[in-house]
C-alpha cells in the first residue's frame, strides 16, 4: 500500500547526520520514496521512537536504502525524514 507522501521536511541536523554516519543525501531518500515503484512501506512502533513509517527501496543508482519517516500531517502528505541508511 502506498501512503500519501507529497512532501518530506528536512532538518539540517538530520541532513548532516545522514551524510556523516551513512553517506546518504536527501536526493537519494527522495528517489526511494517518490520514484521507486517497488518500494515497500510499513508502519513500525517502538517505545523509544514512537510510530514511524519504514520505507525500503532503491535509489536511481540502485543503492538499497531503509528510510525512516515520521508523520507531520499524513492527511496532507507531509512527513519528516528521521534517518536513512544502507539496507543490505
Amino acid at each position: 500500500m502506498r501512503h500519501r507522501i507529497l512532501e518530506i521536511i528536512w532538518d539540517e541536523d538530520v541532513i548532516q547526520k545522514l551524510w556523516r554516519k551513512h553517506r546518504v543525501v536527501p536526493r537519494e531518500v527522495e528517489q526511494v520514496v517518490f520514484e521507486d515503484d517497488g518500494a515497500s512501506f510499513r508502519w513500525h512502533r517502538s517505545r523509544r521512537h514512537g510510530r514511524r513509517l519504514l520505507v525500503r527501496g532503491r535509489t536511481a543508482g540502485g543503492r538499497r536504502l531503509l528510510v525512516i519517516l515520521r508523520p507531520v500531517d499524513p492527511e496532507r502528505g507531509v512527513w519528516r525524514c528521521a534517518s536513512a541508511w544502507d539496507d543490505d
